[in-house]
């Protein structure tokens, strides 16, 4: 009778997968705080280390004081709803990083999510926890600098990047800013958070810190595309520039019988030339006479030549060949823009963003430069004693 009494055993419980209490006081209680096993989770699915004082904490569980063997339901233990609420906001920053391919972030969550899970709450002895508390004091401190240091190359980025953009709106190549663009990287990823303190520290700012990390990332990523841009194709970006000051003609059209009545062709000219110039020209016969344009152009078409000449008055379309008919070229940019330009602008807008944030009213999102402040106060007050 005393076997039939004997309270079953369960394997799941002491793993911590399944919480069971028998009834009556011989019941064995579950473990708590084991950790589950740390794995490799998907990137999606990452959950924030379950560290750090929730919002609020359920009633503390009541245990008789004169059997220290008695049950406590998992469900009564403490933080056990925790992870739950922080999943969520960690997740949402390796998705965010997951489609942009940030690689690291997401190793970096994991590495987070393990090293939480193997740290925790100290349920050893009140030394084990205060060395554990000045270990996670002193890498608070350590962070300090690190973040410091960080936030001083964000804002000299950010006065890099302005200064580009001014010469580039005054039709001059940033020379000397792709040189300083290329010799500068925030100093600021992954792995300066790979520290087994990192569990001891309040949600909110483990979320700042990989937040800031995933920032600096994709600034330093935005860097590197712009001076790719600027440097790989400087040619085409300075010829660009130059045509702002002095337009060239690059385009023409000429008027053909379309399906139903006349329309116009595009026509790419074999060799640009000056919209206007002061400069005087030599004629055929040596004479220098002022600056005009072409009369005829060369044009190839199905591997033929045709001599074709410039419009000047009269019906544009005849019984002969067509005539060619120069396409101003500022109105040309508004309808057949430079791939690179348009790269390099959208590049240069998004990082811009990156660093600085977005203002606009229903859109307003901080930058790296105000998520790196905010972050520098919050480990300084965790790094001052007291």
């Amino acid at each position: 009778m005393a076997d039939e009494k004997k309270p079953k055993i369960d394997l799941k419980a002491r793993l911590g997968k399944k919480t069971t209490t028998a009834s009556g006081s011989g019941s064995v209680p579950p473990p708590v705080g084991i950790p589950k096993p740390a794995g490799i989770p998907k990137p999606a699915g990452i959950p924030i280390p379950p560290f750090g004082a929730a919002p609020s904490r359920p009633a503390a569980p009541k245990v008789d004081a004169s059997d220290p063997y008695a049950a406590i339901s998992a469900d009564a233990a403490p933080v056990r709803n925790e992870p739950q609420a922080i999943k969520v906001e960690m997740s949402e920053e390796v998705v965010a990083a997951q489609k942009k391919g940030r690689s690291r972030v997401i190793a970096l969550a994991a590495v987070t999510a393990a090293v939480g899970g193997l740290v925790g709450f100290a349920f050893g002895s009140g030394h084990e926890r205060g060395k554990q508390a000045d270990s996670a004091l002193a890498f608070a401190q350590s962070l300090v600098k690190k973040v410091d240091d960080a936030n001083a190359d964000v804002q000299k980025l950010a006065d890099i990047l302005k200064a580009a953009t001014g010469k580039l709106s005054d039709n001059k190549f940033p020379e000397e800013e792709v040189k300083a663009l290329g010799g500068l990287n925030i100093p600021f990823d992954g792995l300066s958070l790979v520290n087994g303190s990192l569990g001891r520290f309040p949600p909110s700012l483990v979320a700042m810190l990989v937040s800031f990390a995933s920032g600096a990332q994709e600034a330093n990523d935005g860097k590197d595309r712009i001076v790719g841009l600027l440097g790989g194709a400087k040619p085409a970006i300075e010829d660009f520039l130059s045509q702002q000051e002095k337009p060239k003609v690059r385009w023409s059209v000429y008027v053909a019988n379309g399906p139903l009545g006349p329309w116009a062709v595009m026509q790419p000219l074999p060799e640009p030339f000056l919209t206007k110039s002061d400069t005087k020209v030599k004629d055929k016969d040596g004479k220098e006479v002022a600056y005009a344009w072409p009369n005829t152009f060369k044009i190839t078409d199905g591997g033929k030549s045709y001599d074709l000449k410039r419009y000047t008055s009269g019906a544009p379309m005849g019984s002969g060949d067509p005539s060619i008919i120069p396409v101003d070229p500022s109105s040309q940019n508004s309808v057949c823009s430079s791939d690179v330009i348009i790269k390099l602008r959208r590049e240069v807008s998004d990082l811009e963003t990156t660093l600085r944030g977005d203002k606009t009213p229903g859109r307003e999102k901080d930058g790296l430069m105000d998520t790196g402040s905010n972050l520098l106060e919050a480990l300084k007050k965790i790094g001052t004693p007291g």
